[in-house]
Protein backbone atom coordinates (compact mmCIF):
# COMPACT_ATOMS: atom_id res chain seq x y z
CA UNK A 1 0.00 0.00 0.00
CA UNK A 2 2.74 2.23 -0.74
CA UNK A 3 0.26 4.81 -2.62
CA UNK A 4 -1.24 5.75 0.65
CA UNK A 5 0.15 8.80 2.09
CA UNK A 6 0.68 11.30 4.90
CA UNK A 7 1.89 14.38 5.02
CA UNK A 8 1.85 17.04 8.04
CA UNK A 9 3.09 18.92 10.70
CA UNK A 10 2.00 18.93 14.45
CA UNK A 11 2.34 19.70 17.79
CA UNK A 12 4.94 17.47 18.11
CA UNK A 13 7.29 18.71 15.16
CA UNK A 14 6.13 23.11 15.41
CA UNK A 15 5.17 25.40 17.44
CA UNK A 16 2.03 27.34 17.56
CA UNK A 17 4.07 30.20 15.49
CA UNK A 18 4.68 27.67 12.69
CA UNK A 19 1.25 26.14 13.21
CA UNK A 20 -1.02 28.80 12.88
CA UNK A 21 0.90 29.73 9.66
CA UNK A 22 0.00 26.62 7.95
CA UNK A 23 -3.74 26.35 9.45
CA UNK A 24 -6.64 26.24 7.20
CA UNK A 25 -10.26 26.74 8.34
CA UNK A 26 -12.79 24.25 6.50
CA UNK A 27 -13.44 27.63 3.93
CA UNK A 28 -10.07 28.58 3.10
CA UNK A 29 -9.73 24.12 2.63
CA UNK A 30 -13.11 23.92 -0.24
CA UNK A 31 -11.64 25.55 -2.72
CA UNK A 32 -7.74 24.61 -2.54
CA UNK A 33 -8.41 20.90 -2.17
CA UNK A 34 -9.97 19.91 -5.41
CA UNK A 35 -6.99 21.88 -6.89
CA UNK A 36 -4.66 20.00 -4.17
CA UNK A 37 -5.71 16.32 -5.29
CA UNK A 38 -6.01 17.16 -9.15
CA UNK A 39 -2.40 17.93 -8.76
CA UNK A 40 -0.87 15.25 -6.59
CA UNK A 41 -3.27 12.91 -5.62
CA UNK A 42 -6.34 10.08 -6.67
CA UNK A 43 -8.29 10.74 -3.75
CA UNK A 44 -7.20 12.64 -0.27
CA UNK A 45 -8.47 14.38 2.74
CA UNK A 46 -7.06 17.55 4.38
CA UNK A 47 -7.47 18.06 8.34
CA UNK A 48 -6.55 21.22 10.05
CA UNK A 49 -6.57 22.02 13.34
CA UNK A 50 -5.26 24.50 15.74
CA UNK A 51 -2.34 21.34 16.51
CA UNK A 52 -2.14 20.09 13.01
CA UNK A 53 -2.34 20.48 9.35
CA UNK A 54 -2.09 16.71 7.57
CA UNK A 55 -3.10 15.32 4.24
CA UNK A 56 -3.58 12.44 3.53
CA UNK A 57 -4.75 10.35 0.27
CA UNK A 58 -3.43 8.25 -2.51
CA UNK A 59 -0.36 9.49 -4.82
CA UNK A 60 -0.89 9.33 -8.27
CA UNK A 61 2.34 7.57 -9.21
CA UNK A 62 5.21 5.79 -6.51
CA UNK A 63 7.42 8.29 -7.59
CA UNK A 64 5.11 11.36 -6.67
CA UNK A 65 7.57 13.79 -4.16
CA UNK A 66 6.53 14.56 -0.80
CA UNK A 67 8.27 17.71 -0.84
CA UNK A 68 6.05 18.88 -3.87
CA UNK A 69 2.97 18.71 -1.61
CA UNK A 70 4.88 20.04 1.17
CA UNK A 71 5.85 23.21 -1.04
CA UNK A 72 2.44 23.56 -2.14
CA UNK A 73 1.15 23.73 1.20
CA UNK A 74 3.45 26.54 2.18
CA UNK A 75 3.38 28.26 -0.76
CA UNK A 76 -0.39 28.88 -0.37
CA UNK A 77 -0.11 30.37 2.59
CA UNK A 78 2.77 32.48 1.71
CA UNK A 79 4.65 30.91 4.44
CA UNK A 80 7.72 30.62 2.92
CA UNK A 81 9.99 32.19 5.44
CA UNK A 82 8.84 30.73 8.50
CA UNK A 83 8.07 27.10 7.75
CA UNK A 84 10.46 24.92 6.77
CA UNK A 85 10.39 20.95 5.12
CA UNK A 86 12.36 20.20 8.17
CA UNK A 87 9.01 20.44 10.45
CA UNK A 88 7.08 17.90 8.02
CA UNK A 89 6.48 14.21 8.95
CA UNK A 90 5.33 11.92 6.56
CA UNK A 91 4.19 8.22 6.48
CA UNK A 92 3.29 5.97 3.98
CA UNK A 93 1.20 2.46 3.51
CA UNK A 94 -0.57 1.52 7.05
CA UNK A 95 1.49 3.63 9.38
CA UNK A 96 -0.58 6.63 7.74
CA UNK A 97 -3.68 4.47 8.64
CA UNK A 98 -2.28 3.88 11.86
CA UNK A 99 -1.45 7.31 12.43
CA UNK A 100 -4.94 8.54 11.45
CA UNK A 101 -6.82 6.22 13.83
CA UNK A 102 -4.40 7.47 16.79
CA UNK A 103 -5.61 11.06 15.98
CA UNK A 104 -8.94 10.16 15.81
CA UNK A 105 -9.18 8.39 18.93
CA UNK A 106 -7.00 11.28 20.51
CA UNK A 107 -4.03 9.96 21.56
CA UNK A 108 -1.60 11.84 19.67
CA UNK A 109 -3.67 15.36 20.70
CA UNK A 110 -1.73 17.97 22.56
CA UNK A 111 -4.16 17.16 25.23
CA UNK A 112 -4.45 13.71 25.52
CA UNK A 113 -8.42 12.48 24.89
CA UNK A 114 -9.34 15.79 24.01
CA UNK A 115 -12.81 15.39 21.94
CA UNK A 116 -13.06 18.41 19.65
CA UNK A 117 -10.70 16.51 17.43
CA UNK A 118 -13.40 13.73 16.68
CA UNK A 119 -15.38 16.44 15.42
CA UNK A 120 -12.71 17.89 13.45
CA UNK A 121 -11.40 14.41 11.78
CA UNK A 122 -15.22 14.19 10.65
CA UNK A 123 -15.46 17.58 9.38
CA UNK A 124 -12.27 17.13 7.10
CA UNK A 125 -13.95 13.83 5.77
CA UNK A 126 -17.09 15.29 5.26
CA UNK A 127 -15.60 18.31 3.10
CA UNK A 128 -13.68 15.46 1.27
CA UNK A 129 -17.15 13.95 0.43
CA UNK A 130 -18.57 17.24 -0.37
CA UNK A 131 -15.82 18.33 -3.15
CA UNK A 132 -15.78 14.84 -4.23
CA UNK A 133 -12.11 14.05 -3.11
CA UNK A 134 -12.50 11.09 -1.28
CA UNK A 135 -12.44 8.00 -2.93
CA UNK A 136 -13.25 3.80 -2.18
CA UNK A 137 -9.83 3.98 0.09
CA UNK A 138 -10.39 7.46 2.02
CA UNK A 139 -14.28 6.39 2.51
CA UNK A 140 -13.04 2.83 4.14
CA UNK A 141 -9.91 4.88 5.97
CA UNK A 142 -12.13 7.56 7.81
CA UNK A 143 -15.44 5.67 8.11
CA UNK A 144 -12.65 3.04 10.39
CA UNK A 145 -11.03 6.11 12.12
CA UNK A 146 -14.49 7.68 13.41
CA UNK A 147 -15.25 4.04 14.53
CA UNK A 148 -11.92 4.09 16.59
CA UNK A 149 -12.79 7.09 17.78
CA UNK A 150 -16.02 6.34 19.26
CA UNK A 151 -15.06 3.20 20.41
CA UNK A 152 -11.98 4.41 22.53
CA UNK A 153 -13.96 6.86 24.32
CA UNK A 154 -16.90 4.52 24.96
CA UNK A 155 -14.52 1.51 26.29
CA UNK A 156 -11.55 3.45 27.91
CA UNK A 157 -10.98 6.43 29.90
CA UNK A 158 -9.05 8.37 27.77
CA UNK A 159 -11.63 10.90 27.73
CA UNK A 160 -12.31 11.13 31.28
CA UNK A 161 -12.90 14.54 32.60
CA UNK A 162 -13.75 15.89 29.30
CA UNK A 163 -10.63 17.55 28.76
CA UNK A 164 -9.96 20.06 25.64
CA UNK A 165 -8.18 23.50 25.12
CA UNK A 166 -11.02 25.29 26.75
CA UNK A 167 -11.23 22.95 30.02
CA UNK A 168 -7.55 23.59 30.52
CA UNK A 169 -7.93 26.96 30.09
CA UNK A 170 -10.53 26.83 33.24
CA UNK A 171 -7.96 24.92 34.94
CA UNK A 172 -5.34 27.21 34.34
CA UNK A 173 -7.86 30.34 35.40
CA UNK A 174 -8.66 28.39 38.60
CA UNK A 175 -4.64 27.66 39.47
CA UNK A 176 -4.41 31.76 39.22
CA UNK A 177 -7.70 32.83 40.86
CA UNK A 178 -8.47 30.10 44.38
CA UNK A 179 -12.04 31.03 44.06
CA UNK A 180 -13.75 31.10 40.23
CA UNK A 181 -17.17 31.98 41.15
CA UNK A 182 -16.12 35.54 42.19
CA UNK A 183 -14.53 36.42 39.15
CA UNK A 184 -15.60 38.17 36.13
CA UNK A 185 -14.74 36.48 32.49
CA UNK A 186 -14.95 37.87 28.88
CA UNK A 187 -15.51 35.03 26.30
CA UNK A 188 -14.23 36.74 22.62
CA UNK A 189 -15.67 34.31 19.95
CA UNK A 190 -18.66 32.98 20.26
CA UNK A 191 -17.94 29.32 18.24
CA UNK A 192 -17.58 25.63 19.87
CA UNK A 193 -14.40 27.19 21.67
CA UNK A 194 -15.89 29.98 23.37
CA UNK A 195 -18.89 27.40 24.17
CA UNK A 196 -17.05 25.00 25.76
CA UNK A 197 -14.71 27.49 28.06
CA UNK A 198 -18.32 28.78 29.08
CA UNK A 199 -19.72 25.70 30.04
CA UNK A 200 -16.91 24.88 31.94
CA UNK A 201 -16.44 28.36 33.64
CA UNK A 202 -20.48 27.97 34.49
CA UNK A 203 -19.92 24.37 35.88
CA UNK A 204 -17.52 25.53 38.40
CA UNK A 205 -19.56 28.48 39.50
CA UNK A 206 -18.81 31.27 37.50
CA UNK A 207 -21.75 33.24 37.05
CA UNK A 208 -20.54 36.52 35.59
CA UNK A 209 -19.94 35.66 31.59
CA UNK A 210 -19.96 38.21 28.81
CA UNK A 211 -19.56 36.96 25.52
CA UNK A 212 -18.11 39.55 22.90
CA UNK A 213 -17.78 38.78 18.81
CA UNK A 214 -18.42 40.22 15.68
CA UNK A 215 -22.23 39.07 15.44
CA UNK A 216 -23.74 40.56 18.08
CA UNK A 217 -26.88 38.06 17.78
CA UNK A 218 -24.92 35.14 17.86
CA UNK A 219 -23.29 36.45 21.45
CA UNK A 220 -26.36 37.19 22.63
CA UNK A 221 -28.02 33.28 22.22
CA UNK A 222 -24.62 32.21 23.71
CA UNK A 223 -24.73 34.43 26.61
CA UNK A 224 -28.36 33.52 26.91
CA UNK A 225 -27.53 29.70 27.82
CA UNK A 226 -25.32 30.56 30.49
CA UNK A 227 -27.05 33.99 31.72
CA UNK A 228 -24.37 35.97 30.48
CA UNK A 229 -24.23 39.45 29.10
CA UNK A 230 -22.86 39.98 24.94
CA UNK A 231 -21.05 43.27 23.87
CA UNK A 232 -19.92 43.90 20.14
CA UNK A 233 -16.38 43.10 19.49
CA UNK A 234 -15.09 46.39 18.93
CA UNK A 235 -16.11 46.95 23.16
CA UNK A 236 -13.53 45.14 24.40
CA UNK A 237 -10.94 47.06 25.05
CA UNK A 238 -13.57 49.10 27.62
CA UNK A 239 -14.75 45.95 28.82
CA UNK A 240 -11.02 44.77 30.20
CA UNK A 241 -11.51 47.51 32.95
CA UNK A 242 -13.52 45.18 35.02
CA UNK A 243 -12.74 41.72 34.05
CA UNK A 244 -10.41 38.97 35.71
CA UNK A 245 -10.24 36.80 32.78
CA UNK A 246 -10.19 36.79 29.38
CA UNK A 247 -10.12 34.03 27.07
CA UNK A 248 -9.84 34.94 23.82
CA UNK A 249 -10.51 32.20 20.24
CA UNK A 250 -11.81 34.01 17.46
CA UNK A 251 -9.86 33.42 13.90
CA UNK A 252 -8.46 36.83 12.85
CA UNK A 253 -5.66 37.24 10.52
CA UNK A 254 -4.79 40.86 13.15
CA UNK A 255 -4.41 40.55 17.21
CA UNK A 256 -7.71 41.62 18.43
CA UNK A 257 -5.61 42.68 21.55
CA UNK A 258 -2.40 45.20 21.72
CA UNK A 259 0.16 46.05 23.90
CA UNK A 260 -1.33 49.43 24.10
CA UNK A 261 -4.31 48.45 24.70
CA UNK A 262 -3.84 46.37 27.76
CA UNK A 263 -1.57 49.28 28.67
CA UNK A 264 -4.38 51.30 29.17
CA UNK A 265 -6.97 48.81 30.64
CA UNK A 266 -4.43 48.05 33.18
CA UNK A 267 -3.90 51.86 34.13
CA UNK A 268 -7.49 52.11 34.96
CA UNK A 269 -7.42 49.06 36.67
CA UNK A 270 -4.98 50.35 39.24
CA UNK A 271 -3.05 46.76 38.29
CA UNK A 272 -5.31 44.52 38.83
CA UNK A 273 -4.54 41.17 38.14
CA UNK A 274 -5.69 40.37 34.53
CA UNK A 275 -5.06 36.71 33.40
CA UNK A 276 -5.63 36.30 29.50
CA UNK A 277 -5.56 33.41 27.62
CA UNK A 278 -5.22 33.20 24.12
CA UNK A 279 -6.79 29.94 22.39
CA UNK A 280 -7.51 31.46 19.34
CA UNK A 281 -5.66 30.66 16.08
CA UNK A 282 -4.08 32.54 14.27
CA UNK A 283 -3.00 34.31 17.98
CA UNK A 284 -5.84 36.47 18.81
CA UNK A 285 -3.69 38.85 21.12
CA UNK A 286 0.10 40.35 20.68
CA UNK A 287 2.81 38.08 22.60
CA UNK A 288 4.14 41.05 24.17
CA UNK A 289 1.40 42.07 26.11
CA UNK A 290 2.74 39.33 28.67
CA UNK A 291 5.66 42.15 29.59
CA UNK A 292 2.99 44.37 31.13
CA UNK A 293 3.13 43.85 35.25
CA UNK A 294 -0.29 41.97 37.03
CA UNK A 295 -1.21 40.61 33.42
CA UNK A 296 -0.80 36.72 32.93
CA UNK A 297 -1.18 35.73 28.78
CA UNK A 298 -0.78 32.25 28.13
CA UNK A 299 -1.16 30.26 24.89
CA UNK A 300 -1.78 26.68 23.46
CA UNK A 301 1.73 26.10 24.59
CA UNK A 302 1.25 27.15 27.76
CA UNK A 303 -1.96 24.67 28.52
CA UNK A 304 0.41 22.15 27.48
CA UNK A 305 2.20 22.68 31.05
CA UNK A 306 -0.88 22.91 33.62
CA UNK A 307 -2.20 19.35 31.96
CA UNK A 308 0.47 17.32 33.06
CA UNK A 309 -2.19 15.56 35.40
CA UNK A 310 -4.86 14.78 33.38
CA UNK A 311 -2.46 13.72 31.10
CA UNK A 312 -0.61 11.25 33.37
CA UNK A 313 -4.06 9.86 34.21
CA UNK A 314 -5.14 9.85 30.33
CA UNK A 315 -1.73 7.94 29.34
CA UNK A 316 -2.00 4.81 31.30
CA UNK A 317 -5.30 4.15 29.09
CA UNK A 318 -3.04 4.60 26.33
CA UNK A 319 -2.73 0.64 25.66
CA UNK A 320 -6.03 -0.19 26.25
CA UNK A 321 -6.25 2.40 22.77
CA UNK A 322 -3.75 1.17 21.35
CA UNK A 323 -5.28 -2.71 21.35
CA UNK A 324 -8.40 -0.86 19.90
CA UNK A 325 -6.51 0.63 17.38
CA UNK A 326 -4.89 -2.97 16.61
CA UNK A 327 -8.22 -5.08 15.81
CA UNK A 328 -9.54 -2.42 13.86
CA UNK A 329 -6.57 -1.92 11.99
CA UNK A 330 -6.71 -5.57 11.06
CA UNK A 331 -9.74 -5.55 10.06
CA UNK A 332 -8.58 -2.63 7.71
CA UNK A 333 -5.71 -4.09 6.11
CA UNK A 334 -7.67 -7.57 5.41
CA UNK A 335 -10.50 -5.13 3.85
CA UNK A 336 -7.48 -3.31 1.69
CA UNK A 337 -6.25 -6.81 0.97
CA UNK A 338 -9.46 -8.34 -0.38
CA UNK A 339 -9.16 -5.37 -3.51
CA UNK A 340 -6.30 -6.98 -5.02
CA UNK A 341 -7.55 -10.58 -3.61
CA UNK A 342 -11.33 -10.93 -4.39
CA UNK A 343 -10.93 -10.41 -8.11
CA UNK A 344 -8.14 -13.21 -8.12
CA UNK A 345 -10.48 -15.65 -6.64
CA UNK A 346 -13.15 -15.06 -8.80
CA UNK A 347 -10.65 -15.57 -11.35
CA UNK A 348 -9.62 -18.92 -9.71
CA UNK A 349 -12.96 -20.19 -9.27
CA UNK A 350 -13.76 -19.48 -12.75
CA UNK A 351 -11.03 -21.22 -13.98
CA UNK A 352 -11.98 -24.61 -12.13
CA UNK A 353 -15.60 -24.05 -12.89
CA UNK A 354 -14.26 -23.62 -16.54
CA UNK A 355 -12.62 -27.21 -15.90
CA UNK A 356 -15.21 -28.68 -14.23
CA UNK A 357 -17.78 -28.00 -17.15
CA UNK A 358 -15.53 -29.36 -19.67
CA UNK A 359 -15.00 -32.67 -18.09
CA UNK A 360 -18.52 -33.05 -17.37
CA UNK A 361 -19.26 -31.82 -21.31
CA UNK A 362 -16.89 -34.00 -22.48
CA UNK A 363 -18.26 -37.56 -21.15
CA UNK A 364 -22.30 -36.70 -21.36
CA UNK A 365 -22.42 -39.14 -23.83
CA UNK A 366 -22.12 -41.93 -21.69
CA UNK A 367 -24.09 -40.81 -18.54
CA UNK A 368 -28.34 -40.29 -19.09
CA UNK A 369 -29.72 -37.27 -18.52
CA UNK A 370 -30.39 -37.93 -14.44
CA UNK A 371 -27.38 -39.19 -13.91
CA UNK A 372 -25.82 -36.18 -15.75
CA UNK A 373 -27.25 -33.20 -13.38
CA UNK A 374 -26.63 -35.51 -10.41
CA UNK A 375 -22.73 -35.62 -11.73
CA UNK A 376 -23.54 -31.66 -12.09
CA UNK A 377 -24.39 -31.30 -8.63
CA UNK A 378 -21.37 -33.83 -7.27
CA UNK A 379 -18.53 -32.23 -9.00
CA UNK A 380 -19.68 -28.98 -7.91
CA UNK A 381 -19.69 -29.67 -4.56
CA UNK A 382 -16.48 -31.34 -5.23
CA UNK A 383 -14.86 -28.22 -6.59
CA UNK A 384 -16.60 -25.65 -3.78
CA UNK A 385 -15.07 -27.92 -1.11
CA UNK A 386 -11.72 -28.27 -2.72
CA UNK A 387 -11.47 -24.70 -2.59
CA UNK A 388 -12.94 -22.97 0.18
CA UNK A 389 -9.74 -23.61 2.23
CA UNK A 390 -7.36 -21.78 0.01
CA UNK A 391 -9.80 -18.68 -0.80
CA UNK A 392 -10.32 -18.66 3.05
CA UNK A 393 -6.86 -18.28 3.47
CA UNK A 394 -6.15 -16.11 0.63
CA UNK A 395 -8.48 -13.45 2.49
CA UNK A 396 -6.35 -13.68 5.46
CA UNK A 397 -3.06 -12.56 3.89
CA UNK A 398 -2.29 -10.82 6.99
CA UNK A 399 -1.76 -14.14 9.04
CA UNK A 400 0.82 -15.50 6.12
CA UNK A 401 4.41 -14.75 7.23
CA UNK A 402 6.49 -15.11 3.95
CA UNK A 403 3.37 -13.49 1.74
CA UNK A 404 2.25 -9.86 1.43
CA UNK A 405 -1.41 -9.80 -1.02
CA UNK A 406 0.39 -9.03 -3.95
CA UNK A 407 3.28 -11.24 -3.93
CA UNK A 408 0.26 -14.29 -3.27
CA UNK A 409 -1.65 -12.71 -6.09
CA UNK A 410 1.07 -12.88 -8.21
CA UNK A 411 1.96 -16.38 -7.10
CA UNK A 412 -1.46 -17.88 -7.22
CA UNK A 413 -1.84 -16.56 -11.01
CA UNK A 414 1.33 -18.07 -12.13
CA UNK A 415 0.52 -21.27 -10.56
CA UNK A 416 -3.00 -21.61 -12.35
CA UNK A 417 -2.35 -19.86 -15.15
CA UNK A 418 -4.59 -17.52 -14.17
CA UNK A 419 -3.06 -14.28 -16.19
CA UNK A 420 -2.64 -16.39 -19.30
CA UNK A 421 -6.12 -17.65 -19.27
CA UNK A 422 -7.30 -13.78 -19.00
CA UNK A 423 -5.07 -12.48 -21.87
CA UNK A 424 -6.75 -14.91 -24.09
Amino acid sequence: MQDLVLIGLNHKTASVEIREKLYYTLDEARPILPELVHQYLKEGVLLSTCNRTELVGIVETENEKPENIINYLIEHKSAQETISKNHFYTQHSFDAVRHIFEVAAGIDSLLIGEDQILKQVKEAYELAVEKETAGTVMHHVFHSALHVGKRARAETKINDGAISVSYAAVELSEKIFADLTKKKTLLIGAGETAELSAKNLFDRGVTDITIANRTLEKAEKLANEFRGKAIPLESISEKLRDVDIVISSINTPDYILTLQQVKKAMMLRSSKPLLIIDIGVPRNIEPSVREIENVFLDDMDSLELISHTNRERRMAEIPKVQKIIDEELREFINWYQSLDITPTIKMLRDRFEEIRSHEVEKYKHKFSQAELEKIDIVSKAIVNKILHTPTTSMKETNGWKDFDSRTLNSFVKHLFGLEKKNAQ
